[in-house]
């Protein structure tokens, strides 16, 4: 609908204001980290939170400055984008952070959730395959075993989430990624039939032009899903977290 027939249908995707607040807020969040590693000055960076119309900035840069994160050491990468292919077509990942140190490569991503997603339901998502998949592409198989991704929430500064993979799971990533690009390819437009799970229609913005409803997704339920194991919530509601 998007890409391939350039149909815009812009369908409220939550019904609380709160969540494009949230999402904004965030969307600076990451924007102040990102300057921290290029160097700026820590002084100007707390006037800029202080300054900020959410009081919430403020705080996460302080809870920030304070973690053992901002000091990381060797060769930093912040708001990076990486591009390989799988299966012939693109695949890219703009990390918030690549961290390459002696023995060891980190993946790490910011986050402003208000409730603290489950480790087993963020291994689920794309972007916990997508980007080590493609960051170990810019490695020799040699030079790399293994490398982590760390979900560092400003909410919950205590409570990081390390996930780990090596080789055994970027070859299953890959297989993974392979096949969904070439189930959609080999699919004509009239085959893409309706999901028969309508709770996943709340986060689709196309909705109602599949007649499954006007009413937005309530804010209170957005929170819930994120700690459901079961759920799968696609990437667009995830802008507060960053790029996937």
């Amino acid at each position: 609908m998007r890409y391939i027939r350039k149909l815009v249908w812009p369908a409220q995707l939550i019904s609380d204001p709160q969540f494009a607040q949230d999402r904004d807020a965030g969307v600076r969040f990451h924007r102040l980290i990102h300057q921290h590693f290029l160097g700026f000055d820590t002084a100007l960076l707390r006037k800029v939170a202080e300054a900020d119309p959410d009081p919430r900035l403020s705080v996460w840069l302080e809870t920030f400055l304070s973690s053992q994160i901002s000091r990381l050491t060797g060769n930093l990468f912040p708001e990076t984008l990486f591009s390989t292919s799988v299966a012939g077509h693109p695949l890219s990942a703009k990390v918030d952070l690549l961290q390459i140190d002696v023995g060891s490569v980190k993946i790490f991503d910011w986050k402003t959730s208000r409730q603290l997603p489950k480790a087993s339901s963020l291994k689920k998502q794309a972007q916990s395959k997508v980007y080590p998949l493609v960051i170990s592409r810019f490695f020799d198989e040699k030079d790399l075993e293994d490398l982590s991704m760390v979900y560092w929430e400003a909410n919950f500064p205590d409570q990081t989430i390390e996930i780990n993979s090596s080789r055994v799971e970027w070859q299953k990533y890959e297989l993974e990624i392979s096949a969904s690009i070439e189930l959609i390819l080999s699919l004509k437009a009239e085959e893409f039939i309706l999901t028969p799970d309508e709770q996943k229609c709340a986060w689709c913005e196309y909705r109602s032009y599949c007649h499954r409803g006007k009413a937005p997704q309530d804010s209170e339920d957005l929170q819930q899903d994120l700690i459901d194991d079961e759920m799968k919530i696609p990437t667009d509601a995830f802008d507060s977290w960053g790029s996937v």
